[in-house]
C-alpha cells in the first residue's frame, strides 16, 4: 500500500494522504503541510510532484519517499483536511517559521497570516526561539505575493528602512494604484513583475501606463523581474538604497556601512554578470 508513495508521478498531496491513512501516527508536517492548506513556500525549483512527504512520528520509521522528523504532536496541533492528517494551520506556521531557510519561512509565514493565523499566538507559543521571533518580526500579512516577500526581506536584510506593503495611491477619477512595497515618505516604490501578470505586450503597456501615471505624481517606481532573486540581489540592493538616498534618507555613517557590507556580500555570492541591469525600469 505504501509503494505508490515513492511515485513520482502520483501528487503531493495524494501522497500525503496516502501516508497519513497506513501509519496511524504519522502526521504531515512543515512544507508539506503548507502544501496541502494551499500555500507556496517557493521550497525550490523541484516540482511538488517530486518532493517527499514531511511528516511527524512519535519513534523513528523508514517510510519510503518520506522524510521524517521523529517527534511527538500534541493532540491540539493536529487536523485534517482534504483527507490529510497534518499540523494546524497555526502549527504549520510556526514549525515552518522554525525549520525553514529564512527567505522561505517569511514567505509561508506572510501567507499564514492572510489565511487568518494570528500573529501574537505564534510568539507566544511556549517552543517560540529567537530564530523564530526574528521570522515573525520580518512578516507582514499584506504581502501579496511570494517573491513581494523575498524582496522585503532583502531590502530589510539589505540595512534598508522597512518598506511598507501595497501602499495605496490615490489617482484621477477616484481611482486607487497599490504599490507592492515602497516608502511613502520618499515617493520610492518597488514592484515585482512576475511572468504570470507582466509577460504579454498588453501587460507591459498597461504597466508603462500606470507607472508613467505615478511618476507624474512623483513616485520613482522600481520593477523588478524574477532573474533578480538570486543572482542580482547586489545590483538591486545598490539601485534601491541609491533612489531613497536621491530622494533625501540619510543612513548615517553606521548604516552606510551595513549597506555596502550587504552589497559586497551579495556580489561575492552571485556570479559575474554585466552591468546592464534590464529587467529594472529605469
Amino acid at each position: 500500500m505504501l509503494g505508490g508513495v515513492n511515485t513520482p508521478a502520483l501528487p503531493l498531496v495524494d501522497r500525503a494522504r496516502c501516508v497519513t491513512r497506513c501509519v496511524p501516527q504519522a502526521v504531515a508536517c512543515r512544507r508539506t503541510a503548507a502544501h496541502v492548506w494551499g500555500l507556496d513556500p517557493l521550497a525550490s525549483a523541484i516540482p511538488a510532484a517530486d518532493r517527499p512527504v514531511e511528516i511527524m512520528v512519535p519513534a523513528e520509521l523508514a517510510i519510503p519517499g518520506c522524510l521524517v522528523h521523529v517527534m511527538s504532536v500534541p493532540s491540539g496541533d493536529v487536523t485534517e483536511h482534504a483527507g490529510v492528517r497534518l499540523t494546524t494551520l497555526d502549527r504549520t506556521a510556526f514549525d515552518c517559521a522554525r525549520w525553514l531557510p529564512r527567505l522561505e519561512a517569511v514567505t509561508v509565514v506572510d501567507q499564514f497570516l492572510r489565511r487568518g493565523v494570528d500573529l501574537d499566538g505564534l510568539l507566544h507559543r511556549p517552543t517560540t526561539s529567537r530564530r523564530v521571533r526574528d521570522i515573525l518580526a520580518l512578516a507582514d500579512r499584506r504581502a501579496a505575493s511570494p517573491r513581494e516577500s523575498w524582496l522585503r526581506v532583502i531590502l530589510i536584510d539589505g540595512g534598508l528602512p522597512r518598506p511598507t506593503a501595497q501602499i495605496r495611491v490615490p489617482l484621477p477619477g477616484d481611482r486607487n494604484a497599490y504599490l507592492d512595497l515602497g516608502w511613502e515618505p520618499y515617493k520610492v516604490a518597488v514592484e515585482y513583475d512576475g511572468r504570470a501578470h507582466h509577460a504579454g505586450p498588453a501587460d507591459q503597456r498597461r504597466d508603462d501606463l500606470r507607472r508613467q501615471e505615478l511618476n507624474r505624481l512623483g513616485w520613482r517606481v522600481i520593477a523588478v523581474g524574477r532573474d533578480v532573486i538570486p543572482a542580482r540581489t547586489a545590483d538591486f540592493l545598490e539601485h534601491v538604497a541609491n533612489a531613497l538616498m536621491e530622494r533625501g534618507w540619510q543612513p548615517g555613517p553606521d548604516g552606510m556601512i551595513r549597506i555596502l557590507t550587504r552589497i559586497r556580500a551579495a556580489r561575492r555570492r552571485s556570479r559575474p554578470r554585466r552591468r546592464h541591469l534590464r529587467s529594472f525600469d529605469f
